[in-house]
């Protein structure tokens, strides 16, 4: 974008600011809740992401109306449940406001979750009346539900719980909601599902990075087919991709042609390879083990697929003397080994036995909120997956004598105290804590620093996770893969 067009937005929205935005009028909201969502972004990736809020909002008696593309109105109102769909055009126009104000009538809820509040939306806004705002826009006074800084370092799943635990949800169940064939094949269509391609080309692989990946996987696993996930708009470059790679292992999917049909393939695959899309978040909402690839970033980038055993994260690199323009990806900085590696380790943890140990919550020595602090960032160079683990361990007194074999991870010896002369090695295990007061397994990491003085007690072992609700539970079960324990 040009930076004629930036200073041209920020006019815009100067000046709407200065017309129509205001702080919302109190009232009482009815009940049940009206809430209005407006999804005209047309992405699906989106919408997969946010579809547990309509069967969350069921469970308060709300009223749910979306607007959204048409390409998007079935699978809202057939799938996701929502009781009541407009569509509309991708880019609302001025004069198709006060007919879809009325047509609405009124409501008590407006929830904006996806980046800034656009000029014509604020317009929106102020003729429609809405008794609460929830919005990333803390700028704006018609925003009362201010959940921008609040939650800058939440994922979007957790914004969603934000505005649903406001609105008197407890116990609320994440799980995405993925629509599915109505009958599936009996073959698998493939074994390792492959998608390259994105929305945008730069946020694609280019096509010398994804004939070298593919082609190394079809070389690594040649007892096993490989599918090339495509759209319409990138058919034709598939199939020129299937044709250099030459492997009578690997094939185009044309035939998988609706979401449907893809989410069956990820449903039946063993392994799926993505690009940052809506392919990683139908992966994701499956529990399908997946391999995703996101442009590297120094901040924190809410759309990562969830914290999971079955879930792997690989990084491009962003080279910084390219100076892409403001917004743009590269995606082709990784090596084949980068993915190769957690596939293999995905392919074997599929079928690998699984242990299920007993163990009771227990009081630890008070020092790893300090030292975590320090020392996850460091782990999380190497082991990113534990970026955003909770600054503070879990100490488990097991019912079995427990020795560590084979971590996911070690570490190189880090220098992590404030005078840097100490190195330590760290043992990472991804497991699931199951508790009673959880509806689902928690992924979390069976953390065994080698200079621990817990180290000597093989019954006594430490665990990080994101921040747990242990709602005081005293005791839980640790799944986690038999291959790489001892049990005495």
């Amino acid at each position: 974008m040009s930076i004629l067009q930036n200073h041209r937005k920020a006019f815009a929205r100067l000046i709407m600011r200065c017309l129509v935005d205001r702080q919302l009028a109190s009232r009482n909201v009815a009940h049940p809740l009206h809430i209005v969502l407006p999804r005209w972004d047309a992405k699906l990736g989106d919408a997969i992401v946010s579809s547990f809020f309509f069967r969350e909002a069921r469970k308060l008696g709300a009223r749910v109306t979306v607007l959204t593309v048409p390409e998007l109105a079935n699978i809202h109102r057939l799938d996701f449940g929502v009781d009541r769909v407009i569509t509309v055009a991708s880019t609302p126009t001025l004069t198709s406001l006060g007919p879809l104000v009325r047509e609405l009538g009124s409501v008590d809820v407006f929830v904006h979750l996806v980046g800034r509040i656009q000029p014509l939306e604020m317009l929106f806004i102020r003729l429609l009346k809405p008794a609460r705002v929830y919005s990333l826009d803390d700028a704006l006074q018609c925003v009362s539900g201010k959940l921008g800084e609040a939650t800058a370092q939440l994922n979007v799943v957790e914004r969603y719980t934000r505005v649903l635990l406001d609105l008197g949800a407890t116990q609320i169940n994440r799980d995405y909601i993925v629509p599915l064939p109505d009958r599936q094949g009996g073959n698998t269509v493939a074994h390792i599902l492959v998608n390259p391609y994105a929305s945008r080309p730069d946020k694609s692989l280019g096509f010398a990075r994804a004939l070298s990946l593919v082609r190394a996987l079809a070389n690594a696993w040649p007892q096993l087919h490989i599918g090339i996930l495509c759209s319409p708009a990138s058919r034709v470059e598939a199939l020129q991709l299937e044709h250099a790679i030459a492997r009578c292992n690997v094939r185009t999917l044309v035939e998988l042609d609706t979401p449907r049909a893809v989410a069956g393939a990820i449903e039946q695959s063993r392994v799926v390879v993505s690009v940052d899309t809506a392919i990683v978040h139908m992966a994701a909402g499956l529990k399908a083990a997946l391999v995703a690839i996101y442009p590297a970033s120094n901040s924190f980038n809410p759309w990562l697929p969830p914290l999971s055993p079955q879930i792997r994260v690989v990084f491009s690199g962003q080279k910084p003397t390219e100076s892409p323009p403001p917004g743009r990806k590269n995606m082709n900085e990784f090596t084949n080994v980068d993915v190769i590696k957690p596939v293999a380790e995905l392919l074997q943890e599929s079928i690998a036995a699984t242990l299920v140990v007993d163990a009771q919550i227990v009081s630890g020595l008070g020092v790893a909120t300090g030292t975590l602090a320090r020392q996850l960032p460091m782990i999380s160079r190497s082991f990113p997956e534990v970026a955003a683990c909770h600054p503070g361990t879990l100490n488990l007194q097991l019912s079995r004598p427990l020795r560590l074999i084979h971590p996911h991870h070690r570490s190189a010896p880090l220098a992590w105290t404030p005078s840097g002369r100490t190195r330590e090695v760290f043992d990472l295990l991804r497991v699931q804590l199951e508790f009673d007061h959880l509806a689902h397994r928690v992924p979390a990491w069976l953390y065994v620093a080698h200079g621990s003085p817990h180290r000597q007690n093989p019954m006594l072992h430490e665990v990080i996770a994101t921040r747990l609700e242990l709602n005081g539970a005293k005791r839980c079960r640790m799944h986690l893969p038999a291959h790489a324990v001892d049990l005495a």
